[in-house]
C-alpha cells in the first residue's frame, strides 16, 4: 500500500492525510484510510459512483500517456500533477523566456551568458474549474489560474503556480459539516 501513497494520488492528498498516511502499521490500516480519503472526496456520497475518482482515474491515464520523461511516469512529472488536478487547459501557450545565466552552463560547468528557455503556460478561467476550487481562489483574491513551465529536452518543470497546484487538492476534498 506505500505504492499507492507514492503514486499520482500524492497529488490529491493533503499534508495531514500524508502524515497519517505514514503512521499506519499494516495494510489493513491502509484499506481503511484508502476507502476514507475516496469518501472525503465524494461529491455525492448516496450514489455508488464517485465522480472524484473516476475522473482522477482518467486524468492519470491521460497523464501518463501525454507526459512520460524518460522512466517517470507521465502522471508523476509536473505537467502530468497539472493534469490530474486542473484537467486539460482550455488556454495553452508557447513561449520563450529569459532564462538568467547561472540556469545555463558549458560542458565543463561553466556559466554561460543570458540565453532564453522555452516555456509552457496553462491558463483557466474560473468557468473552466469547479466551484470548490473557484471559492477558494475567490478568498486568495484570484479570478482565475495560470501556471508555467520551462520546457526543455529532459521534460518540464513548473516554474510558476505552485500556489494554484495546492488549492486544487484542498478543492478536491468534499467539505463535510
Amino acid at each position: 500500500m506505500r505504492a499507492w501513497a507514492e503514486g499520482p494520488v500524492r497529488w490529491l492528498m493533503l499534508p495531514a492525510e500524508a502524515r497519517e498516511f505514514e503512521r499506519l502499521v499494516n495494510d489493513g490500516e491502509a484499506r481503511l484510510f484508502v476507502d476514507g480519503f475516496w469518501r472525503r472526496r465524494d461529491p455525492d456520497p448516496a450514489t455508488p459512483e464517485n465522480r472524484v475518482r473516476e475522473e482522477f482515474v482518467l486524468r492519470v491515464a491521460q497523464a501518463d500517456d501525454a507526459y512520460r520523461e524518460g522512466e517517470t511516469r507521465g502522471s508523476l512529472t509536473d505537467r502530468g500533477r497539472a493534469l490530474v488536478l486542473l484537467g486539460s487547459p482550455p488556454l495553452l501557450r508557447h513561449g520563450y523566456r529569459a532564462a538568467p545565466a547561472p540556469a545555463w552552463r558549458d560542458r565543463t560547468g561553466r556559466p554561460m551568458p543570458v540565453r532564453s528557455m522555452a516555456i509552457e503556460s496553462w491558463e483557466y478561467a474560473a468557468r473552466d474549474l469547479p466551484a470548490a476550487l473557484v471559492a477558494l481562489l475567490d478568498e486568495e483574491g484570484e479570478q482565475g489560474i495560470k501556471i508555467t513551465f520551462a520546457v526543455g529536452n529532459d521534460g518540464a518543470r513548473l516554474i510558476e503556480g505552485e500556489r494554484f497546484l495546492e488549492l486544487a487538492a484542498q478543492a478536491s476534498v468534499r467539505l463535510v459539516g
